[in-house]
């Protein structure tokens, strides 16, 4: 049995309100590990509600101050017309931590910005009105290239669904705060139609190489884990120097999800009948750290060096008297497969109630969500300090 830290949670957030950090994919703490970057339902600064707004925040995590960076507007879409295409919009943000600056988009997808986090200045740097930005978006760490991609309405037929998929590099100035070029096209999907997937195959999930920004990660999504071992419905895929290919073909069974690219540059680590697996980009080897586990590790974030991997658990398909469901934090040592709980909570079933773990940048904490009511999530954190000197300790 693996063995139960029962870590200290340490809240953030106490308002009764949706309080969420960034994807796993995104960077969500401030350079010095003393702040985090969350998003929250509450009212904007002068008391305004508005209805599926949300304020982008910078949290102190010792003191627990909250400072107002920006207001996740919400557009009346009527003005897009057909560019108003149906796309997730529950991660808006991502972080350059050498430029000290944020990307985010609004939440109807219309509008990105990048935004100063020492003055509090932004500027929109993007308006589309002819599809909408998904989430979540990337920004390479010196905060020079945004990535992100956008659904565009397209003619259906039985082949194809009707939205194509575009990912998109577009290059900024972190310190103007404004874009120097077009955005570019990475790639283009057009949507297929697969029998049990109404809604068809996109691409997604984007991600720039932290080590490489010509170098970006995209997931093929079909909403299932069920697969054929099919290039259609092979989830995890790269782009470098403009050529699409698959870093793994998964066979009948086999569905993979939630990939994150190691912040080394060299691997992508994700999941796989839950447990976690990584591609080497060099040699594109597939290689499994840790085996099948009853815990069911789901969403992961890697620690800055690479030894370690934190995964919330994904616990049982009924949910609890309150409608949540058991979930949890789990470390698992990459060279070994070891596995150990760290600490166990509540989650939400769908986003952005997910924990969705993530490390500090000295890699000795870690943030996540915790549902604690039907619509209501808190931002907490664990330290790991103790588990990895012990783990160092006992080599």
């Amino acid at each position: 049995m693996p063995k139960e830290w029962n870590l200290e949670i340490h809240y953030v957030t106490s308002e009764p309100c949706l309080n969420t950090i960034a994807y796993p994919t995104c960077r969500t703490w401030t350079a010095d590990g003393k702040c985090l970057f969350i998003e929250s339902t509450r009212p904007r600064p002068d008391g305004t509600q508005v209805p599926h707004e949300r304020q982008l925040l910078k949290i102190n995590i010792e003191t627990g101050e909250a400072a107002h960076l920006a207001t996740l507007e919400v557009e009346d879409t009527k003005q897009y017309g057909v560019g108003q295409v149906g796309a997730s919009s529950q991660y808006h943000t991502d972080y350059a931590p050498e430029a000290n600056v944020l990307v985010y988009y609004d939440m109807t997808g219309h509008n990105m910005y990048l935004l100063d986090v020492a003055t509090g200045r932004s500027n929109r740097i993007l308006h589309e009105p002819e599809g909408t930005i998904g989430d979540p978006p990337a920004i390479t760490p010196d905060g020079t290239r945004v990535v992100y991609y956008v659904l565009y309405r397209s003619i259906a037929n039985r082949f194809l669904s009707n939205v194509t998929s575009v990912i998109f590099a577009l290059d900024v100035d972190p310190k103007t705060l404004e874009a120097v070029a077009e955005p570019k096209i990475v790639t283009a999907y057009a949507g297929r139609v697969v029998e049990g997937r109404p809604n068809g195959v996109i691409i997604n999930h984007c991600q720039v190489n932290p080590k490489d920004r010509d170098h970006y990660c995209y997931a093929h999504e079909f909403g299932g884990t069920r697969t054929d071992g099919s290039l259609v419905l092979t989830r995890c895929w790269e782009n470098r120097n403009g050529i699409d290919r698959p870093l793994d073909r998964p066979t009948e069974l086999q569905g993979q999800t939630h990939e994150v690219i190691g912040p080394l540059g060299t691997s992508l680590y994700f999941v796989e009948n839950w447990h976690v697996s990584a591609v080497d980009f060099a040699t594109y080897q597939k290689r499994q750290i840790c085996e099948d586990s009853a815990l069911r590790p789901s969403h992961i974030t890697v620690s800055p060096d690479e030894k370690r991997i934190a995964a919330d658990m994904w616990g049982g398909k009924e949910p609890l008297d309150d409608g949540l469901f058991h979930s949890g934090v789990l470390l698992i040592e990459a060279a070994t497969g070891k596995i150990e709980v760290l600490c166990r909570f509540p989650r939400g079933q769908g986003h952005p109630r997910h924990p969705h773990p993530n490390f500090s940048p000295d890699g000795t904490k870690i943030a996540f969500v915790v549902a604690d009511g039907p619509d209501t999530s808190q931002v907490a954190f664990v330290d790991v300090s103790d588990v990895i000197e012990n783990w160092e300790a006992r080599k």
